[in-house]
């Protein structure tokens, strides 16, 4: 038996979910195939959340044509999803004046993109208004007020949230081990064997991330290759978050935008990332590649309170050969979409990147009718921390589960834990993403054993099944006996 869908996504990254929220707003049968247990753990969830302005870009490459538009869909797509985003313009510093010439290129460059709004600011009075605690010795930056930040995880999030609830079908735990290209008589175009199951599809969009060369693969296209890069980060505590005001670059080289220090989305700062190439790809974190990273914020910012580091972390580039984006038809299986090569600044480039696919697919044959019962709102859950008096009694009258704070340090009830179970959290990671428990000072040191407890209870398993992120990272190994 197989399941038939006009259009399949491979991954559910914020390119896969992107992609599959546009084509839910028509008359189409869309599914999405995710290797993980839920949306937006590859690439997605380990990077910087930065929605750059658009400078960086070449002119004439494929990243240019998308990071300018991309940033400006950002408002309207993350307000309509209910997702934090806070547009804070960002600096690009240097100490020298001689490097003027450089901010001047990126300036010209950005200009070209349809930046709008750069200027180079060499008032260090002004400098300071904007970012006061910046290293005494900046002489000069470009200034991009259109930078923001997002919390990438998130909008993965809502926009899953949002596909699903306009009829998208999305299958976890499926990572797709083959793809047959069959003939147009059969009706259909791909077989594509994934998870254990079998699917149909007219049309495949492989938005695989770093595996997006090995699905390119599976149909014979071997045009582009991924090569998969590291970057470290350190993540500090929410507690000093009016420290940095800005995304905070140096100038950037060849390989990397360079070590930013940046506030996040969600309130904390980021150090971050560095740039190392990988043989295959892995998250670990390394003593050198984090001091690098450290020694790289404190040329920013020398005096800022480095105590108040709570975590570090790494994720995944995607790199392509070309180091541009691969986005458009396969030459070698009529109907296989390449959506590949999406690095930085791919988030950036996402909501102009899923609409674009429309039109490809448009292009090559599908039949877009609109479906009139398209929903494009997403409610988030509601936030305890985040309520005024009048809200929690409201809140705590409804829900009896909204007086048991489950997670201290960032004061999640018990209330947004189950709902976040219900809309999709198999995991502790899963949760963590959805409502910041385990994201607080204390990491989880609290609210570990509760969560598992709940996670147990509403799934119906074993707290010896509960994962941290699926695979076979569990948490408890045996039950204990009284008196042992």
């Amino acid at each position: 038996m197989s399941d038939r869908y006009d259009v399949i996504i491979v991954g559910a990254g914020i390119i896969g979910t992107g992609i599959a929220r546009e084509l839910s707003r028509y008359k189409l049968d869309v599914g999405v195939l995710e290797k993980k247990p839920d949306v937006g753990w590859g690439t997605t969830k380990a990077n910087s959340g930065i929605i750059h302005a658009g400078y960086d870009a070449k002119p004439g490459t494929v990243k240019s044509s998308f990071s300018a538009p991309g940033n400006k869909m950002y408002e309207k797509w993350t307000e309509v999803l209910s997702v934090p985003f806070k547009r804070l313009g960002s600096f690009v510093s240097t100490e020298d004046e001689s490097q003027l010439g450089k901010l001047e290129k990126l300036l010209e460059q950005g200009e070209e993109n349809g930046v709008e709004g750069l200027e180079i600011i060499t008032d260090r009075r002004k400098i300071e208004e904007l970012e006061p605690n910046i290293t005494k010795g900046v002489e000069a930056v470009l200034y991009a007020p259109t930078a923001g930040v997002v919390a990438p995880y998130k909008l993965s999030i809502a926009l899953y949230e949002n596909a699903r609830a306009n009829g998208v079908d999305f299958q976890f735990n499926s990572p797709v081990n083959d793809i047959t290209k069959t003939s147009e008589a059969d009706g259909f175009e791909f077989y594509v064997e994934a998870g254990g199951s079998r699917y149909e599809g007219d049309y495949v969009i492989n938005a695989a991330g770093i595996y997006s060369g090995k699905i390119a693969d599976m149909v014979g296209d071997d045009s582009f290759s991924i090569f998969p890069a590291r970057g470290e980060y350190y993540l500090l505590d929410s507690e000093i978050e009016e420290y940095v005001r800005r995304i905070n670059f140096p100038l950037p080289t060849e390989e990397s935008k360079g070590i930013l220090v940046t506030p996040a989305a969600e309130g904390s700062i980021i150090f971050g990332p560095n740039h190392q190439p990988l043989d295959k790809p892995s998250v670990a974190t390394t003593q050198t590649g984090l001091d690098q990273v450290l020694n790289g914020a404190m040329k920013l910012f020398p005096d800022i309170d480095t105590s108040k580091i709570r975590t570090n972390f790494a994720g995944l580039r995607a790199k392509a050969g070309s180091d541009d984006f691969v986005i458009g038809e396969s030459g070698a299986a009529r109907n296989f979409i390449n959506v590949a090569g999406i690095q930085s600044p791919g988030l950036t480039a996402a909501p102009a990147i899923s609409k674009h696919v429309i039109g490809i697919l448009e292009e090559s044959g599908l039949e877009l009718s609109e479906d009139p019962g398209f929903d494009p709102k997403r409610e988030p859950i509601p936030k305890f921390a985040e309520m005024d008096t009048e809200e929690i009694v409201s809140y705590t009258d409804k829900y009896e589960a909204a007086k048991d704070i489950v997670c201290r340090c960032e004061e999640v009830t018990r209330a947004e834990i189950e709902e976040a179970i219900d809309r999709g959290a198999t995991t502790l990671d899963g949760i963590k993403f959805r409502t910041r428990s385990r994201m607080g000072s204390c990491q989880g040191g609290f609210c570990t054993p509760r969560l598992i407890e709940i996670l147990a209870d509403k799934l119906g398993i074993s707290p010896k099944e509960v994962t941290k992120k699926g695979d076979n990272s569990y948490l408890l190994a045996e039950e204990t006996k009284k008196g042992e």
